[in-house]
């Protein structure tokens, strides 16, 4: 259990995940030791870069993981049960039945020869022993669940015929389908205007506080994840860097890279004239990642320590948790790094032994 998590008997606890893939190039640590839990009724943001593990994190949960790729340590325990100890049959009544998952683009995730209602009516005709009639009326309920209209009618039309929302709501009515209580959303507006993704947020709001599922909420926006996640997880280069209730985490984030994603992001309340900040440099490369923390080539805080070894998760306050050596409420960046990634430049070295 993370030194954020104080409470027990969690829903879902991961312990000390590790994910990798074996390419010619090398071994990616794409997920390296990563712990958590997830309470009943608790929505969780997992947020971070393209790359940093957090879609190879669900994809693990739900034993999803393809050659070349292998999960290679650790446990998920889902109601104390360890899947990866299920055999494939096992887990196949876990999956979709107990933990349903929306996927990131439900254009690719639909199958486009089947009717939107046959896809439905397939995991319900598995779990709930549902058919004929009886599983066409249960997959029309859906469709009026998450607001489409003439559902009926709509059994009967292809993915094609949709638009992007009314796609993904497609999505969320065959993840609701038999009623889990794990809800895995990689990624659920990435594809969709703003508008449309107020819309999709809300609903997954309004339906787990009705199903009342727990819901785990994947995404690289701090935005998305504002006011729906109870706690954020950040994660970069395959590990946990920042732990933390949503409210703690926004205003008073720890971490140097967290630092960095909620200046990169554009505030209502902020002077207009103000630039954003981005992240200068790229994440490492996770087949060699360089000793010290993952992090420390990008970092405006770095300290000699930080390029000789990473840094533990380990509690700050109540219900938070950082990886990091330095404390950045009082820590002074380095300057000339400040002014590079002002303009948009990549940082130079990092320099050690400098006063912070």
């Amino acid at each position: 259990m993370n030194p954020a998590t104080t409470s027990s008997d969690p829903l879902l606890s991961v312990q000390h995940l590790k994910t990798q893939f074996f390419t010619p190039g090398g071994v990616v640590k794409a997920v390296d030791d990563v712990s958590f839990d997830l309470q009943a009724g608790e929505t969780l943001g997992i947020v971070g870069e393209s790359g940093c593990g957090k879609s190879v994190t669900s994809m693990s949960i739900m034993r999803l993981i393809a050659p070349p790729g292998k999960i290679v340590g650790g446990k998920i325990l889902f109601e104390g049960r360890d899947l990866l100890a299920m055999n494939d049959n096992e887990m196949r009544h876990v999956r979709g039945k107990e933990v349903a998952m929306i996927f990131q683009d439900p254009m690719t995730s639909l199958n486009p020869t089947l009717t939107i209602g046959r896809q439905i009516t397939e995991s319900v005709e598995l779990h709930l022993k549902l058919n004929g009639r009886a599983a066409q009326i249960r997959a029309a309920e859906l469709l009026a669940l998450v607001g489409i209209p003439s559902p009926q009618k709509r059994l009967a039309d292809y993915p094609h015929q949709f638009s992007g929302g009314m796609r993904q709501r497609v999505m969320i009515a065959m993840a609701l389908s038999c009623d889990p209580k794990l809800l895995i959303a990689d990624e659920p507006t990435t594809a969709l205007d703003v508008t449309i993704q107020a819309q999709i947020l809300e609903l997954m709001g309004r339906l787990r506080d009705e199903f009342h599922m727990a819901v785990m909420l994947i995404t690289h926006d701090l935005g998305v994840v504002a006011g729906m996640a109870d706690r954020i997880i950040v994660m970069y280069a395959g590990h946990i860097v920042e732990e933390a209730l949503a409210a703690d985490l926004y205003h008073d984030p720890r971490h140097p890279y967290t630092l960095g994603l909620l200046r990169s992001v554009p505030r209502l309340d902020s002077d207009r004239r103000s630039r954003l900040i981005p992240i200068g440099g790229l994440p490492p490369d996770l087949v060699n990642v360089p000793p010290g923390c993952p992090f420390a080539p990008r970092c405006t805080f770095a300290v000699d320590e930080s390029l000789k070894e990473r840094p533990e998760l380990h509690p700050v306050a109540a219900n938070h948790a950082v990886a990091c050596w330095v404390d950045v409420r009082t820590a002074r960046p380095h300057e000339a790094i400040v002014e590079q990634l002002a303009e948009g430049a990549e940082p130079v070295s990092v320099p050690v032994s400098a006063e912070v």
